[in-house]
């Protein structure tokens, strides 16, 4: 080479590795990013670009263009690469969005012994990811609640119903009982057992009798009752309890005595909001859905669904 060439060469080396060396690597304005579940954050590489975005596990979040969307609580990592290879990352958390707030339909009511009435729920943030709500009564011998928010009257007073979510937000409503009851304060002022519903009964639905000679009811998860005549006599609190404790599987409820609770109503053709249950009775024969059933009882079943509370 010759020497008036030399020094050029050396000078283009130098420049094009102070260029090099002056390259800012790739980075993201965070690193870290806590979310919520239906949140959407962005985040940014600077001044890169063709820049491909990945995450780790989509069903937590995905990415397009860097801008991060939380589907469920867990999580991933959103990556960003360029076409050399060079990458940088973010670790993203999500949370569920949870309830912070419920509302019921009153915040005070009265009934009658034996009548039945709902109270509805709703809550905020209307889009929370976890909605299961739970209901309890403070006394339930004088008013009883189900899964379903139905409150029925069980003896004269005065007691609080109260709706919670899973993070412990709560309201409540007190609900006032009157009215002379008609329902039986111990087993052995009810009906004889052998009474069973008929086609003029309540629920208008074929007799269903059994004796104590008879098998033990199936349970509701291999398809049959746990107390096929509920609606038309009264139970005894050792039939309950023997019945309730013969029971093996997994009930379609929260319990075997939800479940015999939930009969009574499905036999009135209640229609249930809790989807997996609705799908059991919708799958019985003898299982007729009725939109217009206001939730009224008759004696037996009031008593009854009173006495299957306390388990």
């Amino acid at each position: 080479m010759k020497k008036g060439y030399a020094l050029p060469a050396v000078i283009l080396a130098i420049c094009l590795l102070l260029t090099a060396c002056g390259a800012k690597p790739l980075a993201l304005d965070q690193t870290v990013l806590s979310m919520t579940v239906g949140d959407t954050a962005q985040l940014s590489a600077g001044d890169a670009v063709k820049v491909s975005w990945n995450s780790s596990d989509e069903d937590v979040v995905t990415v397009s263009a860097g801008l991060v969307s939380a589907k469920a609580a867990g999580t991933a990592i959103v990556t960003a690469a360029l076409e050399n290879g060079e990458t940088a990352t973010c670790t993203v958390t999500v949370a569920d969005k949870l309830i912070t707030e419920i509302t019921l339909s009153a915040s005070s009511t009265r009934i009658e012994v034996g009548k039945t009435i709902q109270l509805t729920a709703s809550y905020a943030p209307p889009d929370a990811s976890k909605t299961d709500l739970r209901w309890e009564s403070a006394d339930k011998n004088i008013a009883a609640v189900d899964e379903e928010g139905y409150v029925t009257g069980i003896a004269e007073g005065a007691t609080k119903i109260t709706c919670k979510s899973e993070n412990d937000i709560e309201a409540s409503c007190t609900v006032t009982v009157g009215g002379k009851a008609e329902i039986p304060t111990t087993a052995a002022t009810a009906p004889p057992a052998t009474e069973a519903p008929t086609q003029s009964s309540t629920e208008g639905k074929t007799s269903e009798t059994r004796s104590d000679s008879d098998e033990k009811p199936l349970s509701p998860a291999s398809g049959g009752m746990l107390f096929p005549d509920s609606s038309a006599r009264y139970l005894s609190e050792s039939e309950v309890v023997a019945t309730l404790n013969s029971r093996s599987g997994s009930p379609v409820s929260e319990s075997f005595a939800q479940d015999a609770i939930n009969e009574i109503y499905a036999r009135n053709g209640y229609i249930f909001r809790t989807e997996s249950i609705r799908s059991y009775y919708e799958a019985q024969s003898w299982y007729h859905p009725n939109p217009g059933y206001d939730g009224s009882l008759n004696t037996f079943e009031a008593y009854n669904i009173a006495l299957l509370s306390g388990y």
